[in-house]
């Protein structure tokens, strides 16, 4: 056990010594922060936001046909838009062209209109407010005509539709986007380290290091002591990392209006088993990949050997993102009892499905198991092949070699 904590220790200095690592980690963390920061500056002193921090947009309006016969309180009407009337149709198109507002429009008739952008984008779909407040404007002018009476219409048009929902498991389209990045760090995580791991092994086997290693050091101190330090080493770089993100948010959330909060708002249940899952997950992947690492000796091999653990890799993400639209599908609850693809796949339904409290123990008493299965015959593949250099050995030889000894 002192062997383990000497190499654990010696293994854990090495990342925390490493430029790249602090350097990675830092950047990443003032990038997350930054982006959660800047952007409340701009939203403060926008011009295209009014007093009480919403968001406004400036519009200029050509309407020779005086469809609109009192423009005060028509702008009245639309709150988030600063109308700017002018009297010419190059003037519009001069505005929006030199970005002295943010779109134009060119009344042509009571019902008819044309919309000046300078550029189209996603948001730029869809009816606008301006449309809906001239079809209004249309319909009350022809009621009028008719000699309806306008107030008893719009009494009627104005009675809004009372509803209330009740939802009586999880509301999923607010756990659909945290549910998603979670997912998203754990498969980064599982990939990049990984390979760390793998790559370390295998570097230390090429130059001969691994010899000297030997003599000196369990080889099960060895392998688990690597492995257990590239887990922690991602754990606590994605953590601080993470924690940078949060607390940003929780300082400017006030400025963002509360808009990210389906982001940032994860529930302890999610967050226990994002922790307990996600790390068993994440140990038994760096298992496999430091597995890799020991059965080859040239690091140019591991890409090479290491496909059929990323294809097991990808299984399990992919059935989580197909997860995350339909959480309780056959396919979705088996996937979150095996425990190649219950990591992800257990975190998935905790957050977004149905999923009792003995099927999460079962589920996570098999992840734990086959974690501590998969570290010994690791660690007995490592020894075995630890001083064989040259051409890969494959995983079959490696267990032959093992059951005959």
């Amino acid at each position: 056990m002192k062997q383990f904590w000497i190499v654990l220790k010696f293994e854990l200095s090495n990342y925390f010594k490493n430029k790249s690592f602090l350097i990675g980690t830092f950047l990443l963390s003032a990038i997350l922060s930054g982006a959660i920061i800047v952007p409340t500056f701009f939203m403060k002193h926008s011009k295209f936001s009014d007093d009480s921090g919403q968001h406004t947009m400036t519009v200029a309006v050509e309407d020779k046909t005086g469809v609109i016969s009192d423009r005060n309180s028509f702008a009245e009407l639309l709150p988030n838009y600063q109308l700017q009337f002018m009297e010419s149709e190059d003037a519009v198109k001069d505005a929006v062209e030199t970005e002295k507002v943010n779109k134009g429009f060119l009344i042509k008739g009571v019902n008819q209109y044309i919309c000046v952008l300078k550029n189209s984008t996603i948001s730029s779909e869809g009816q606008d407010p301006f449309e809906k407040l001239l079809l209004q404007n249309y319909r009350l002018t022809e009621l009028a005509r008719e000699g309806i009476n306008v107030a008893d219409v719009e009494k009627v048009y104005a009675q809004p539709m009372q509803s209330e929902t009740i939802i009586l498991g999880k509301d999923r389209a607010n756990t659909y986007w945290y549910t998603y990045v979670l997912i998203f760090i754990l498969h980064f995580l599982i990939v990049f380290y990984g390979q760390m791991i793998a790559i370390s092994v295998t570097t230390e086997k090429n130059n001969r290091a691994i010899e000297i290693l030997a003599t000196t050091v369990n080889s099960n101190s060895l392998i688990f002591g690597k492995v257990l330090a590239g887990a922690i080493g991602g754990i606590i770089q994605a953590g601080i990392i993470l924690s940078s993100a949060f607390i940003s948010y929780y300082k400017f959330s006030d400025a963002w209006g509360h808009r990210l909060d389906f982001l940032f708002h994860v529930p302890v249940a999610v967050w226990i088993a994002f922790l307990v899952f996600g790390l068993l997950g994440y140990i038994l992947f760096d298992f496999l990949f430091g597995m890799i690492g020991a059965l080859v000796s040239k690091t140019e091999d591991i890409g090479r050997h290491s496909s059929i653990v990323m294809m097991i890799h990808m299984a399990s993400f992919f059935i989580a993102l197909y997860g995350l639209a339909n959480p309780d599908t056959m396919l979705v609850k088996v996937a979150s009892f095996i425990p190649f693809t219950s990591s992800k796949v257990m975190l998935l339904r905790v957050s977004m499905g149905t999923v009792k409290l003995w099927e999460i123990i079962i589920s996570g008493g098999m992840l734990l198991g086959t974690c501590i299965l998969m570290g010994v015959l690791v660690a007995q593949i490592f020894r075995f092949s630890m001083l064989i250099y040259g051409n890969p050995i494959s995983l079959v030889t490696a267990i032959k070699k093992i059951r005959e000894k």
